[in-house]
């Protein structure tokens, strides 16, 4: 597992929010049934997963996508903004049920391994349905982005 250092200007994404350990695959679940419903994507395809600190019980996790605009958003769902941060990006590859497997290879094997450490901010989960819209699939591939900071 390799990762790469990227930057990500700021972004606003639309969807569905939740606190709670076990959201996430319901949630990933969902938006891609209704996704869309938001008119203002920038990608369609694409669905962004956010993990908010802390990364384990009653974290709050967002399933949506990324938008151009924040006028229009349709009922049960939220619009959430975020600033640049700089990334770690890791590709998850596997059935949704192996990802925790993924985190601890950069929680425990690469992070402590390499010049950087995680910093707090949101940890980024994002796929293009249009080719991996099966969760539980062998071929399911998800970018992670890990937020960073050079140094210990």
């Amino acid at each position: 597992m390799q990762g790469k250092v990227v930057y990500k200007e700021g972004f606003s994404v639309i969807g569905i929010a939740k606190n709670g350990e076990y959201q996430k695959e319901n949630l990933l679940k969902q938006i891609l049934k209704e996704k869309e419903m938001i008119s203002s994507s920038k990608e369609p395809h694409m669905v962004t997963g956010i993990c908010m600190a802390p990364k384990k019980e009653n974290y709050f996790y967002i399933a949506g996508t990324e938008v151009a605009d924040t006028a229009c958003i349709p009922n049960g769902m939220s619009v959430h903004t975020f600033p640049s941060f700089t990334y770690l990006q890791f590709k998850h590859r596997g059935p949704i049920t192996s990802l925790g497997s993924t985190y601890n290879s950069i929680w425990n094997e690469w992070l402590p391994n390499s010049p950087y450490s995680m910093i707090e901010g949101p940890a980024l989960e994002i796929v293009n349905t249009a080719i991996h819209s099966n969760l539980y699939s062998d071929t399911y591939e998800m970018d992670i982005y890990i937020p960073i900071k050079l140094g210990q």
